[in-house]
């Protein structure tokens, strides 16, 4: 391949460390005019796009790239990651589900396209993909969060308990897991420990709504 032959790419770079990220962008962009099959130029494209919230564009460039090198199990992975990001959850699930395929080991790719069936209301899948990737890496802290989400999503109250209170326990300060273990509470009648959870919330996060309105709630003995 041809050196490049300019110093738009010094000067590009230049700009992404001062943060002029679209202006970098375009300078990239003049670049691969020259030089069509740079997979580096279309990476710097896509990873720019991404910062700068223009999905399409940063979906695009990775699908030049996937052209170029069919086999890239980090690309697809990239890729897949940005389309979840522009709300595009089906085809978010068939290019991860192409990284599973692969027998290539990236468990992230499970926290993705979980969430990725989870926003397609497929809570079940959702399940299926956290389980996974909480044989590969038993003590993730996503993997019980999300499991636990998904579980209480798809009315498993019961069995989302105790991923709730897996990360409550080892003291991380995990705001959403109070608050969430504290909804799966009340929803299984345990209302003295969910008021306790709404608590450590506010506690963590004095300004938190939901979590006063909750906890309120069950200050005032409403019935549920």
């Amino acid at each position: 391949m041809k050196e490049f032959r300019d110093k738009r790419l010094e000067r590009a770079y230049e700009l992404v460390l001062s943060g002029d990220i679209k202006e970098a962008v375009e300078l990239f962009e003049a670049e691969l005019v020259d030089f069509p099959d740079s997979t580096h130029l279309l990476m710097e494209i896509a990873s720019m796009s991404y910062i700068l919230g223009e999905m399409n564009k940063c979906i695009n460039a990775y699908k030049r790239v996937l052209e170029l090198k069919p086999d890239s199990i980090f690309v697809y992975y990239r890729m897949g990651v940005a389309m979840y990001r522009a709300t595009y959850f089906t085809q978010a699930v068939e290019v991860f589900a192409k990284i599973v395929d692969s027998g290539k080991n990236m468990p992230m790719t499970y926290i993705w396209m979980g969430l990725s069936y989870y926003h397609l209301g497929k809570e079940e899948l959702s399940v299926e993909c956290y389980r996974k990737l909480l044989e590969l890496c038993p003590d993730t802290t996503m993997a019980n969060y999300y499991l636990g989400i998904a579980l209480k999503a798809s009315g498993k109250y019961d069995e989302a308990l105790p991923y709730f209170e897996k990360l409550v326990s080892e003291n991380y300060p995990h705001v959403s897991a109070h608050y969430h273990l504290g909804r799966t509470y009340m929803r299984t009648f345990k209302y003295d420990l969910a008021k306790e959870e709404f608590k450590k919330v506010l506690a963590l996060d004095p300004h938190n709504n939901n979590a006063q309105e909750m906890y309120d709630y069950i200050c005032d003995d409403h019935s549920f």
